[in-house]
């Protein structure tokens, strides 16, 4: 869920056409991530600690800051190609880190390293090569930096969901907003498909509000990937039934 290339370059032609009065927008605009951030502080939903699962080198945990700014900040990712970024974050805006993958319990995995590093993901039970990664639960680095909810907990962690939320039950209790990277293909085992993950997450007190950056597969135009956005479902935005 690291900012696209295009998005980066729209970013910096708005910053020149900023003295003009002049601003570009995409024009499906309204799936975007930046506006889903925007509609839900609108919204007035409640965080106070942010929780970046698979924040790369933190160019998402930025963007929610902007809408999110009193919020402490807690960025999981297990790549060390990624640390002095996340580093440089830490000592500019205090965000905290943590070099491990999130998962379940504590351990170990192996994580398939993509090339463009973006796409490194959890690998399959069995597969061959891999780097070995640490494993922490998002519960105990939560209460390790002794830090609050409302929680808003966001994965962009490639099918590997499932253990994550196992291991953040606690967080899950406090959360105010989940954002999920979705899929719909199965791309492992356990892997949960879009509305599996919505099935999974409806009995444990959250529904789907929204949804950004909806990512279709290049061959054949189907949807590949979304991200889905989630508020308990005790919100005020269920109150109505009514398309108003």
């Amino acid at each position: 869920m690291a900012e696209s290339r295009k998005a980066r370059l729209r970013r910096g032609v708005n910053r020149l056409l900023h003295p003009l009065g002049l601003h570009l927008l995409r024009c499906d605009r309204v799936f975007e991530m930046e506006d889903v951030l925007a509609r839900a502080a609108k919204r007035g939903v409640p965080v106070r600690t942010v929780i970046d699962v698979g924040a790369s080198d933190g160019s998402w945990s930025l963007l929610a800051k902007q809408h999110f700014p009193a919020a402490r900040f807690l960025l999981f990712e297990p790549l060390v190609e990624r640390r002095e970024a996340l580093e440089a974050l830490r000592q500019r805006l205090g965000f905290d880190y943590v070099t491990a993958a999130a998962g379940a319990r504590r351990g170990e995995v192996a994580l398939a390293v993509a090339p463009d590093l973006d796409g490194s993901s959890v690998a399959p039970a069995g597969a061959a090569g891999g780097r070995t990664v640490p494993i922490e639960t998002i519960d105990a680095a939560v209460a390790e930096h002794r830090l609050p909810g409302p929680f808003c907990l966001k994965l962009d962690t490639h099918g590997y969901e499932l253990p994550i939320l196992e291991g953040a039950a606690a967080v899950l209790a406090q959360a105010s907003l989940l954002i999920i990277e979705a899929y719909n293909f199965r791309l492992g085992p356990e892997a949960l498909k879009f509305h599996e993950l919505c099935a999974w997450l409806e009995p444990r007190g959250f529904r789907c509000c929204d949804l950004a950056d909806p990512m279709r597969r290049p061959k054949d135009g189907v949807l590949w990937q979304v991200d889905l956005v989630f508020v308990p479902a005790t919100s005020p935005v269920f109150a109505s039934d009514r398309y108003e």
